[in-house]
């Protein structure tokens, strides 16, 4: 390979959450059996994992895209930074920002016994000193406003690593888009590429998750980087593996702590970026694959449970609603992990849902059938 080649691993939304502060009791027990698929209980060694990998294959960089905890406590931050540390230490470069759960958020929480108590947040300056090593002393351009920075990865390309948590959640204000403006006049050639990255979408993957999972003001940022020939974004927030292209390529990488516990792989020739994504393998729980297929599938057959209490469903059999449910959670696993299906293998239970009267469940299966044509899991993106 070219002297100039790259290899840079991507991961997101590892939501880390410190043993110190947890002991997985009851309290703890009771917020995960209403959680999202998280594999909470083998965070810490999910992230040790991850962190031994990418000590082993030493990447060019390693970029993380927000939501590093589980609800921003101090305890966490610190934890976390020490683990990235053994990484800057091995010779790596990381560049990372912040999360909607990263910095001063509302369920800041311990779990002890039967009691959840109030834990120690950081402040946007604080996230800042606390990860010093991982990006912050290697910005090119850093903006106050936003703590959005920009770092240079070569001599032909740069990362834009762009903040919308600090201080306004979700959303890029004025004195950040404006600095970002003027960066990139700055730094666009014909000779350099630049790699996008936020937390949040830039673009549209699904119509029944736009608000709360897009950026407020994406599209102003869009037509920014098309202006300024920005084709990719890399984002996370919302854990599906998917990746939209309208002239702005968009990947969403899953998230590092759901199954199929994803992390992923670019390769930057200087010619176009290679993306493909990896499972982590979590050698020190027995069976993790296993354990962690269940918990994401727990949320759907909760989901499934909830919805079938409902009246609109008194009239129709045990045996087709068994159908309904396997139907959802295995097209869910699917659409979860960025996987290709043929839909005609769910012909009989999708036509039970469209039988039903409608629910956000029978909406969100059509949604799903809009994206399984297509692996997410690669892609690239000509330069």
């Amino acid at each position: 390979m070219s002297e100039e080649t790259l290899n840079i691993m991507v991961a997101t939304d590892l939501h880390y959450l410190s043993k110190s502060i947890n002991d997985g009791g009851e309290a703890f027990c009771n917020v995960m059996s209403k959680g999202d698929g998280k594999v909470m209980t083998y965070i810490e060694e999910i992230v040790d994992a991850f962190v031994l990998e990418v000590i082993k294959r030493k990447p060019d960089a390693l970029i993380l895209l927000g939501d590093l905890t589980f609800n921003s406590e101090r305890i966490s931050h610190i934890e976390l930074a020490a683990k990235l540390d053994n990484i800057v230490g091995a010779g790596v470069p990381v560049y990372l920002i912040p999360g909607n759960h990263d910095i001063n958020h509302e369920r800041c929480m311990g779990f002890r016994g039967n009691e959840v108590y109030k834990v120690e947040s950081v402040s946007q300056k604080e996230f800042q000193e606390i990860y010093c090593h991982c990006g912050y002393d290697r910005a090119e351009y850093f903006d106050k406003s936003s703590a959005s920075y920009v770092a240079k990865l070569s001599e032909s390309l740069y990362v834009i690593m762009l903040d919308t948590n600090s201080y306004s959640q979700n959303y890029l204000c004025d004195e950040a888009f404006i600095w970002l403006e003027n960066v990139l006049k700055e730094i666009s050639k014909p000779d350099v590429h630049i790699l996008g990255v936020s937390h949040q979408n830039l673009l549209e993957h699904n119509f029944m998750f736009t608000e709360g999972f897009m950026i407020k003001n994406a599209q102003k940022i869009e037509e920014l980087y098309k202006k300024y020939n920005v084709k990719l974004n890399l984002s996370g927030h919302m854990h599906i593996q998917h990746i939209e292209d309208r002239g702005v390529a968009e990947i969403v990488t899953s998230s590092l702590a759901v199954a199929p516990n994803h992390f992923a792989n670019i390769v930057y020739d200087g010619k176009s970026f290679k993306y493909f994504t990896q499972s982590l393998e979590v050698e020190a729980v027995e069976g993790f694959k296993s354990i962690s297929r269940h918990e994401f599938d727990g949320v759907g057959e909760r989901q499934l449970v909830r919805l079938f209490k409902t009246h609109g469903f008194e009239d129709v059999s045990e045996p087709d609603i068994d159908k309904m449910g396997k139907t959802f959670v295995k097209m869910n696993e699917k659409y979860f992990a960025g996987e290709i299906f043929d839909a005609d293998e769910f012909e009989e239970g999708i036509k039970l849902w469209e039988e039903q009267p409608e629910s956000f469940t029978s909406v969100y299966i059509k949604s799903i059938l809009e994206s399984v044509c297509k692996d997410q899991n690669i892609f690239e993106v000509k330069l």
